[in-house]
């Protein structure tokens, strides 16, 4: 049993009328998949179209269990089918001829760790699809719009070259049965057919959260720009994010005077001669290169001077494969690449993109010493700017329990809230709120107090004084800190110790 190579063609289908409804469309060359390397003509094959769309219409559901990847589809008579790949063994159950397995195929490739170029391919048209505001899975109407834009045609022709030449190699060595398939409890697996997050037992779609977000993008690469009061947790939340994808991180800290060595890298006297030394970016981006998934995390944006940032600029602007063939003469697989000038080296790092996120951030106000303004230039070449709030209580108070006892915790938690609305923007008398680096010092001084002998109600009042004041209290001419601001402090305190969370039970 095969895949029907003219039911494959003959089909037709009229979600992509940008592309056509069927018939012989030629795909063109620099499109083609890289598992034939002949320079033979291509056609669209429809069938292939057809099970691209029923994946992103959210039609197509999947559990992947040890072994074994269940999926479930719509015929065209509206009704379920079940169907069933055994990776291991190299196995369909039930895939049909003409539109299902290629259903199988994309499935295998986003839950099965199969199928390289398809699972390339599908990201970059799925990171498309995001680009152009579609939130997936999406409808008829979409589909219909997209497939009129020159971007979503391309990477959507390169998928479907990819689906039929996989097919093509893939189905002739696998054995394909019939036989009874009974649906799993949960389709836990079927957002990740989209790029998205496993589904949670009894969530009803994707995590929408900036965690949940940034994770499913940065599982195939993402520019994103975090941006957030200081200390609200954006710095942490890119390592978290990194590391959910198997990143390896590479750190850079903003700074006024940062010079071209700190950043990119320099030439280095050694007994054997000069040697180049690599910088975080210069770093980052061979270790892309060489294969490894990679995180850039660029810590504090806006205090690096202008001159830097101008850098990040032509480094965020990804070529094509074409592009970099014809710029550095080298063959490298269908894709997007960053590539980095090494000044003075001779040597050009390119990088794909997938394998390389940018993770930037800076905090927001002009309160904060930061050096000019982002220039729209470097604004657009972020995919995605994220707006970093506070974490809400039920991220941050296991955190602050582990810091200290649970009622030193919700007492400092409590004065932390308290703070964002005792500003002077707000009419108020500080100069800033607490935030979570400013409270866990807090809860470390009351601790290390009621260890020399303090009861924990006079180690919050006295902890107070040297942790929380210093930051959120504006200094007089004197160098101290305000006492009428830190008047305001102590009150708001001694308002959370009668409400009695300190002994509140837990």
């Amino acid at each position: 049993m095969t895949i029907s190579t003219s039911s494959v063609f003959s089909f037709k289908t009229a979600k992509f009328p940008g592309l056509g409804k069927g018939g012989r469309v030629q795909i063109p060359q620099h499109l083609h998949s890289q598992l034939d390397t002949s320079n033979r003509m291509r056609i669209i094959p429809w069938a292939a179209a057809e099970a691209v769309a029923q994946v992103l219409l959210g039609r197509v559901e999947a559990e992947r269990i040890p072994n074994r990847l269940t999926v479930q589809t719509i015929d065209k008579e509206g009704q379920p089918v079940l169907m069933a790949s055994h990776p291991a063994q190299a196995t369909w159950v039930n895939a049909g001829q003409t539109v299902r397995p290629y259903i199988l195929l994309i499935a295998e490739a986003q839950l099965a760790a199969k199928h390289t170029e398809l699972a390339e391919r599908w990201g970059a048209l799925l990171h498309t699809i995001e680009r152009h505001a579609v939130t997936l899975p999406t409808t008829e109407d979409h589909l219909v719009t997209l497939s009129h834009t020159a971007e979503f045609k391309d990477d959507l022709q390169r998928v479907l070259d990819t689906l039929y030449y996989t097919g093509k190699l893939y189905a002739d060595t696998c054995s394909w049965i019939t036989g009874p398939l009974s649906a799993p409890a949960a389709w836990t697996h079927s957002p990740v057919l989209l790029g998205q997050s496993p589904r949670q037992p009894g969530e009803p779609g994707a995590d929408l959260s900036e965690e949940g977000r940034l994770t499913r993008r940065a599982a195939y690469g993402i520019r994103a720009l975090l941006v957030g009061p200081t200390g609200c947790g954006k710095t942490e939340l890119g390592k978290r994010v990194a590391l959910s994808t198997g990143s390896t991180i590479v750190s850079l800290k903003g700074r006024p005077g940062l010079e071209d060595r700190d950043m990119i890298g320099f030439i280095s006297p050694t007994l054997q001669g000069a040697r180049w030394v690599d910088g975080p970016l210069a770093r980052a981006m061979r270790l892309a290169q060489q294969g490894t998934r990679t995180t850039l995390l660029i810590d504090e944006l806006l205090r690096l001077d202008a001159y830097h940032r101008n850098a990040l600029i032509g480094l965020l602007d990804d070529v094509s494969a074409t592009e970099l063939k014809a710029t550095l003469g080298v063959d490298v697989p269908d894709g997007r690449y960053y590539t980095l000038d090494l000044p003075g080296a001779g040597e050009v790092l390119y990088a794909p993109t997938r394998l390389l996120s940018v993770l930037c951030t800076t905090n927001a106000g002009s309160s904060y010493t930061q050096s000019g303004e982002l220039d729209p230039a470097l604004l657009r070449r972020f995919q995605r700017v994220m707006f970093v709030s506070y974490p809400a209580e039920a991220v941050i108070m296991p955190v602050y329990a582990k810091a200290a006892t649970p009622g030193t915790a919700r007492v400092a938690y409590a004065l932390e809230v308290a703070t964002r609305s005792m500003t002077v923007d707000q009419g108020q008398l500080l100069a800033r709120p607490m935030n979570t680096g400013v409270t866990l010092n807090f809860l470390a001084e009351v601790q290390d107090l009621v260890q020399a002998g303090l009861s924990e109600t006079n180690a919050l009042r006295e902890a107070l004084l040297v942790t929380v004041t210093p930051f959120c209290c504006e200094l007089t001419d004197e160098g101290l800190p305000d006492p009428a601001a830190v008047n305001a402090l102590k009150a708001r305190l001694e308002e959370q110790l009668r409400k009695g969370l300190l002994h509140k039970a837990a």
